[in-house]
């Protein structure tokens, strides 16, 4: 039987250790296989058209239940054949691991993810993957979970991205892909993976893939500049492949929306003029109000008037003819232009 350098040197400290004398009160020993990280159970991929990507998170424990501050390496292990020869459930005989740097634990407690790239990839392959960790020279963690996927030429990108603004709403558009990058036919309709981002944020994906050449994105603010990506996804067996993201488009959505109407409008008459109040409207956005008036027999009334957001009064002291004469009042907002209310109940008085 043959030993590496490391195995041996294993041996000799156990031995030591062993034959050592025990001094004041002996602890419980612990299994070698307690002193390695937990398993990896989180491994998962990505693809795209450049390859595949994995992430897994950080083990934050040793099997034991300690705590683990730092991981000092990880192991990446593939096992990659003709997808005509996969056998689920056969056995698998995976490459020597790839060995790539861990690192520390944030000292906050929160997690740390782990990713690893590789894009030496064949085209209808089967390529497996499973990673372990290691804490220190000891021993590594057990395997992770498989992850398994047939790689194929990825789809084209999106092309002809159109943005339409709405009220709080961003309708994205684009044209249909029908190949992938090499130019041969993709021979299925795809599906698409929608993406967005707003300020300094990361892209993230909206929802489930849709199937047709529109996403309507809602909810959102009438102020900000919105960021979006298209990516088109093309299933091979079990697996989605995914194509490059497209050019970025942007857009704002319209502020489409008026203020609520102003209602309880009461008109008096006073020494100086038409006294005019109103239940004053709620709201940021709001700009002001617009003062109508109209004459018994006119059917259109006449604006009069625009007072800014702080006054729910106004005195109309234009007015020098007798009869009925009809008031009205709208909220209007910042919008340019502004979106402008219906008027509320016609308030009437009588100079006779």
């Amino acid at each position: 039987m043959f030993f590496s350098c490391r195995s041996l040197t294993a041996v000799i400290i156990l031995l030591a250790l062993t034959l050592l004398p025990g001094c004041g009160r002996k602890t419980v020993l612990v299994p070698p296989q307690k002193l390695v990280p937990v398993t990896i159970s989180d491994l998962r991929y990505f693809l795209d058209e450049s390859g595949v990507s994995l992430k897994w998170t950080y083990p934050a424990k040793m099997e034991n239940g300690d705590e683990l501050h730092a991981i000092e390496s990880f192991e990446v292990l593939r096992a990659g054949f003709p997808e005509e020869e996969y056998c689920q459930g056969c056995p698998v005989q995976f490459a020597e691991p790839v060995s790539i740097d861990g690192g520390p634990l944030p000292a906050t407690g929160e997690s740390r993810t782990a990713t690893y790239i590789e894009a030496d990839l064949q085209e209808g392959y089967r390529y497996l993957y499973k990673v372990r960790s290691r804490a220190g020279w000891w021993y590594p963690s057990s395997d992770s979970n498989i992850i398994s996927f047939t790689w194929r030429t990825p789809p084209e990108i999106p092309r002809g991205l159109r943005l339409e603004a709405w009220d709080r709403t961003l309708a994205l558009s684009w044209e249909p892909v029908k190949e992938n990058i090499a130019g041969a036919p993709l021979g299925q309709v795809p599906m698409y993976q929608v993406y967005r981002k707003s300020g300094e944020a990361q892209f993230i994906a909206l929802g489930e893939p849709v199937q047709g050449l529109k996403f309507i994105d809602t909810g959102l603010n009438n102020d900000m500049l919105y960021y979006y990506r298209v990516r088109t996804l093309a299933t091979f067996a079990d697996t989605l492949q995914t194509g490059g993201a497209s050019q970025e488009i942007s857009g704002v959505p319209l502020d489409l929306a008026p203020p609520a109407q102003p209602r309880h409008l009461v008109a008096i008459e006073t020494p100086v003029g038409i006294k005019l109040a109103w239940q004053a409207v709620s709201g940021d956005d709001l700009a002001g109000y617009r003062i109508y008036r109209r004459e018994e027999k006119s059917a259109e009334p006449e604006l009069i008037a625009e007072v800014g957001s702080d006054q729910n009064q106004y005195v109309d002291q234009t007015m020098n003819a007798g009869g009925k004469w009809f008031y009205s009042v709208t909220s209007f907002d910042k919008a340019q232009p502004p979106n402008e209310s219906l008027p509320g109940t016609e308030s009437v008085i009588d100079l006779q």
